[in-house]
């Protein structure tokens, strides 16, 4: 499948996205595999630097919901707000249940306090495996400090924060 660096059905799955097209190919290709890999084997989904539209967030949002991924790398996509929207359709929906992920990267993705609100639905629904949240790069301003403070404070297993 065009796009895909490394896949090991059912066993491990990394995907490396090489173009934003690659998004819905991927999903669909997992999809037909009918691939559930076990816990211990969860996915890396990693779309670093591929400008994504907002309906790529929504496929996104969407294999969050129905796959267990440990981490989500998606720094310096350009998602801006209307993609954080999109980004967390599926999750918050009330009958996802919770999230696996350990590691998010939302770094360099245009996102104001508007966006960041948004993401914040991640962090909640992530707060007792999230261990890495990278926001910096963000146009989110000096006050989101605080608020991403207060979506945290349910979450005992983060080590590392960068809002910078």
């Amino acid at each position: 499948v065009t796009g895909l660096r490394h896949v090991e059905m059912c066993e491990s799955i990394h995907l490396k996205l090489t173009s934003p097209d690659d998004v819905v190919v991927a999903l669909k290709c997992v999809y037909e595999a009918n691939c559930k890999p076990s816990s211990a084997a969860p996915f890396t989904l990693d779309m670093s630097y591929k400008k994504v539209l907002a309906y790529d967030c929504l496929c996104v949002s969407y294999f969050l919901s129905c796959y267990p991924v440990s981490q989500l790398e998606m720094r310096g996509c350009h998602m801006g707000d209307k993609g954080a929207d999109m980004l967390v359709k599926h999750i918050s929906n009330e009958v996802t249940s919770s999230l696996l992920l350990e590691l998010v990267n939302l770094s360099g993705n245009d996102l104001t306090a508007v966006g960041m609100e948004d993401v914040m639905k991640i962090v909640r629904t992530s707060s007792a495996t999230l261990r890495v949240l990278d926001v910096s790069g963000n146009r989110t301003g000096d006050g989101m400090v605080s608020v991403i403070t207060e979506h945290l404070q349910h979450n005992n297993v983060l080590t590392k924060l960068d809002v910078g």
